[in-house]
């Protein structure tokens, strides 16, 4: 019987994100979460803080 085996442990997420571990300091959070609180979609802190990043990079880029 041919039976292909799976890898072990969690598969690899399809997509080219790269993992960055960041350390904010307590005021920053503070302003994150009242964000997050100020959102109806109930938006987590990842997506918040990717698009604060990416917001800054398209103002770098436009010179502001």
């Amino acid at each position: 019987m041919n039976v292909a085996q799976t890898g072990r442990g969690r598969p690899r997420k399809r997509d080219k994100a790269i993992l960055v571990g960041v350390r904010f300091p307590k005021p920053m959070i503070d302003e994150i979460e009242a964000i997050i609180a100020d959102r109806m979609e109930g938006a987590d802190r990842s997506s918040v803080v990717r698009e604060l990043v990416a917001e800054a990079i398209q103002a770098r880029r436009r010179g502001d």
